[in-house]
């Protein structure tokens, strides 16, 4: 398991990464960075590494940008966000790396042009890192990130208007079986 730490300061941090990375065994045998810094359009985002050198080696390589603020918010920092939700977060996001493996460098192209311009692509790829990371079993940790962003007065509406969009609900999240989820949705590859 190979993790790189860029800009991550906080020992809470990373042991809420690590903690959530250990389950998803799949990934061990990828280089996995998390990288600190602002990000404007939310708090964590999961993505692939691809360059030049990669394309033609295959080797594939991810990293999860995180933000030094909760999204839609200026005042709360990541670092002082609980770890349960923290490492609920991290189990999400991770949920995502395990969606793209089965991907190609242009299957990812093409999967981000999806993402950004298809709302059904983007909720659905949303509940499949939900899914993924309810089978590793985080289901709790999934139910405390999502009541907490939703619950907390600092978290801005439009984080939680977004929540509320694109991801499962909380009662969705209660109602999965840990072994097999009531719906997982096959996205197009």
């Amino acid at each position: 398991m190979e993790v790189k730490f860029k800009k991550v300061k906080s020992d809470k941090i990373k042991d809420s990464f690590v903690t959530a990375l250990k389950e998803y065994e799949e990934l061990h045998a990828y280089s996995v960075t998390l990288y600190q810094k602002r990000i404007k359009s939310s708090s964590m985002q999961a993505q692939p590494i691809i360059s030049i050198k990669n394309i033609f080696s295959g080797v594939k390589r991810y990293r999860i940008m995180l933000g030094v603020y909760v999204s839609s918010s200026n005042s709360l920092k990541i670092e002082d966000v609980p770890q349960k939700v923290m490492t609920g977060w991290f189990a999400h996001e991770l949920g995502h790396l395990v969606d793209y493996l089965s991907y190609s460098n242009l299957g990812m192209i093409k999967y981000g042009l999806k993402y950004v311009f298809s709302n059904t692509f983007k909720i659905k790829a949303e509940h499949e890192a939900d899914y993924i990371a309810i089978k590793k079993g985080f289901r709790e940790e999934i139910i405390a990130t999502k009541e907490w962003v939703l619950n907390h007065e600092l978290v801005g509406q439009r984080y939680k208007n977004k929540l509320n969009k694109y991801y499962l609900s909380i009662e969705q999240v209660e109602l999965c079986n840990l072994n097999e989820p009531p719906f997982v949705p096959i996205l197009e590859k």
